[in-house]
């Protein structure tokens, strides 16, 4: 006999027969009783009834992530990133995907606190809850709700403040062996010159390495970036010194991409050349807000800026705006 109920927007059919199990989800009651109906007469008239194994009911956890990173993860850029932590995370919850909730999901919460910074929870819960809404959107997984919706989140940490001083580039440049004139030549002074160029040009390290000899116009004092992490397109204006980086470089210009150094061994590298001068807590992404800052000096419209940063609300063109506050005493007078 066909049991039919309602698990939030959708309503389930289970049908029991010799031990075995019919179930599936359907967007309406009706779907729901001509299914079922179909199904009784078809168990009736002696057809197996065997366990729908492919129904988004019966998915683990480590399924459900897997099915993500094969089927929606390639479409973003940060498709590595995503794979990688989607592999990681997925043997903490050995159970099915229904069988997540709150109480699961605060239970992960509290345990990845105690070895990971709250920003690091965060970002993971995102990319969790991702996965939970295309499932419940898309993939009709019978969830009243999003299991991540119903915890409270890490408070954000206090923003970086970090900016790059004179003195840090010169260490950084001359750890890495290059000589600020060159033509890199080797994987190290690539990750000094893209180092240099980031200072100059606000552009974060994967929008370097996806950069381009088609989308640089050097004549122009401009680089077309038609991908970014916000999903829009923008313009990067090039300042005298970035234009005379860009210069320097004579080999491969009827190549595709700028800076032939893969992200994984750009960030080891330079992490090395961190350590090696030591430089105490020094992050590449730094580069954006001590590039932003000084550009700010420069331009003072607030909507160019943004425009050439990037950033599309003012609040979070702030995040990365850090001046010295000498520097704002001494424009007082």
């Amino acid at each position: 006999m066909a049991s039919i109920s309602r698990r939030g927007p959708f309503w389930r059919v289970r049908i029991r027969c010799r031990g075995e199990t019919l179930s599936k989800t359907f967007d309406t009651e009706a779907e729901a009783r001509v299914w079922a109906d179909r199904e009784e007469v078809r168990v009736a008239a002696g057809a197996t009834a065997a366990v729908i194994r492919a129904t988004p009911s019966s998915l683990t956890v480590a399924a459900l992530f897997e099915r993500y990173a094969r089927e929606v993860s390639p479409t973003k850029r940060g498709e590595r990133w995503e794979v990688i932590r989607l592999r990681a995370i997925a043997p903490a919850f050995p159970m099915l995907a229904i069988e997540v909730d709150g109480a699961t999901m605060a239970e992960w919460r509290d345990r990845r606190l105690k070895s990971v910074s709250p920003a690091t929870v965060n970002r993971e819960l995102s990319l969790i809850s991702t996965v939970f809404t295309r499932a419940i959107k898309e993939w009709r997984l019978p969830l009243p709700a999003n299991p991540v919706h119903q915890v409270i989140w890490p408070s954000k940490p206090r923003g970086r403040r970090r900016r790059v001083s004179d003195a840090e580039r010169a260490a950084i440049i001359h750890e890495l062996g290059w000589d600020g004139t060159s033509e890199p030549n080797d994987i190290r002074s690539w990750i000094a010159w893209s180092f240099c160029l980031a200072l100059e040009t606000m552009m974060r390290q994967g929008e370097l390495l996806a950069l381009t000899w088609g989308h640089i116009h050097i004549g122009r004092k401009f680089c077309h970036l038609p991908h970014t992490k916000n999903g829009h397109e923008r313009n990067v204006p090039l300042s005298s010194r970035a234009v005379a980086l860009l210069n320097l470089l004579t080999i491969g210009r009827d190549g595709q991409r700028v800076i032939p150094v893969e992200a994984g061994t750009f960030g080891a590298y330079f992490r090395e050349a961190v350590k090696g001068a030591t430089i105490e807590d020094l992050h590449f992404h730094d580069t954006r807000r001590e590039a932003l800052t000084r550009a700010a000096t420069k331009i003072t419209n607030v909507a160019e800026l943004a425009r050439a940063s990037g950033h599309r609300e003012l609040r979070s063109l702030m995040v990365y705006f850090e001046p010295d506050v000498t520097e704002i005493a001494e424009k007082l007078g």
